[in-house]
C-alpha cells in the first residue's frame, strides 16, 4: 500500500479498511467518515484510541475545518477529534528534541496549541463522561506543559477509572516517568513491572517492558561523547539481566498471540519488541515480532532511532521479511 501521501507523523501499524478510508478522506479535508467511525466506537475505547491517534495526526493538517465542525454543536466526537489534532500540532510545533534544545519560538507555539487542545479535550470529556480517550489525550498533551504539581497523576487516574489497560495511555504514563521527562529509568522500569505482573499471555501491554528498556537505551544516547554513548549502549543491550527481562516479556506476548490478535494495540506492541531486538542486533528474536507487527510501521518507538519508516523497512529486510513498499 502506498504511503507517500500520508503525513510522516501518522502511525500505520494497523489494518482497518474503515480507518484507511476515513484517514484518506480527512487528508482531503472530509471529516465525515472519521466522525462516523468515532461515533461507532464510543463503547470500544481501545479501537477509539487508535482511531483518535491516527485521525488526530492527520487532522493536524485540517485544523480550520475541524474547528468549524466542532463549533457547530455539542458533539463529543467532533471536540475529541479537534482536541487530538491540536495536541498533535502542539507536539509538531515543539519538535522531537529534548526540551533544553527546543527554541523559545517552538515552546511558545507548543503552549498556544496545547492550551487550545486542553480546552477542546476537556469539552469532549464533559460531553462523554464515560469515555477514557479524552483523558488519555489530555495526559499526552499535559506532558509537554504540566499546569500544576500532580496534574499527570490526576489525569492518568481519570483514564484508570474508565479503561485501566488502555495501551496508549499506559505507554504515555511510562514515558512520563523516564529521566528525560519527570522521573528516572528506575521509575519507568518499576511501572512496567508492576503493570505487567497481572497480565494474561498475549496482552499488548507486555510491550511496557520493551518500552522501558528502549527508554533506557534512549537515555544513554543523551549523555557523554559519541564513544562513551556507544560503549554504554552496547553494554546495555548485551546485559544478561536486561535481556532476560525483555525475553520473558516477549515470550509472554507470543505465548497466546491469537487471543489478542484483533486488539488494536497488538501490532504496535509487537513492533516495540522488534525495535528493542533490532537495536540489540538479535534478529532471531526480532523476526516473530516483525511478522506479527504487520507490514507498516508505528512511528514510535522506531522513531527514536532515525526515520521510523526507513528503520522499520531495514529491520524487516535484515530479518528476511518482504519489503513492505513492494506490495
Amino acid at each position: 500500500m502506498r504511503q507517500d501521501d500520508v503525513p510522516v507523523e501518522v502511525t500505520l501499524a494497523w489494518s482497518d479498511e474503515r480507518l484507511e478510508t476515513a484517514m484518506r478522506a480527512l487528508l482531503h479535508r472530509d471529516a465525515r467518515p472519521g466522525l462516523a467511525l468515532l461515533a461507532a466506537t464510543r463503547s470500544d475505547p481501545h479501537r477509539r484510541a487508535l482511531y483518535v491517534d491516527v485521525l488526530g495526526s492527520v487532522g493536524e493538517h485540517a485544523l480550520r475545518d475541524l474547528r468549524a465542525l466542532a463549533q457547530e454543536g455539542e458533539d463529543p466526537d467532533r471536540w475529541l477529534l479537534l482536541g487530538a489534532a491540536l495536541s498533535s500540532a502542539a507536539a509538531s510545533a515543539r519538535g522531537a528534541d529534548i526540551i533544553s534544545r527546543t527554541s523559545d519560538e517552538q515552546i511558545e507555539g507548543m503552549l498556544n496549541l496545547a492550551g487550545h487542545a486542553r480546552t477542546a479535550l476537556r469539552r469532549a470529556a464533559r460531553l462523554a463522561p464515560a469515555d477514557p480517550v479524552p483523558w488519555s489525550e489530555l495526559f499526552g498533551c499535559a506532558m509537554g506543559a504540566v499546569e500544576h504539581d500532580g496534574e499527570l497523576d490526576e489525569l492518568f487516574a481519570q483514564v484508570e477509572r474508565r479503561a485501566p489497560d488502555l495501551y496508549s495511555a499506559n505507554i504515555s504514563r511510562l514515558v512520563s516517568l523516564t529521566r528525560k521527562w519527570y522521573g528516572s529509568q528506575e521509575q519507568a522500569l518499576a511501572y512496567a513491572r508492576g503493570r505487567t505482573e497481572p497480565l494474561p499471555p498475549g496482552h499488548p501491554l507486555w510491550a511496557l517492558v520493551a518500552y522501558a528498556h528502549i527508554e533506557g537505551l534512549v537515555d544513554l544516547t543523551m549523555r557523554g561523547n559519541v564513544l562513551s554513548r556507544f560503549w554504554r549502549y552496547t553494554r546495555y543491550t548485551s546485559n544478561k539481566t536486561v535481556r532476560a527481562e525483555v525475553d520473558a516479556a516477549s515470550d509472554r506476548l507470543l505465548a497466546d498471540a491469537d487471543r489478542f490478535a484483533d486488539h488494536p494495540a497488538t501490532r504496535p506492541a509487537h513492533q516495540a519488541f522488534a525495535t528493542f531486538y533490532y537495536q540489540a542486533t538479535v534478529l532471531e528474536r526480532a523476526r516473530p515480532h516483525l511478522e506479527r507487527g504487520g507490514p507498516r510501521p508505528a512511528v514510535m518507538p522506531w522513531g527514536y532511532f532515525g526515520d521510523h519508516a526507513e528503520v522499520f523497512a531495514l529491520a524487516r529486510k535484515e530479518a528476511g521479511l518482504p519489503d513492505p513498499a513492494a506490495g
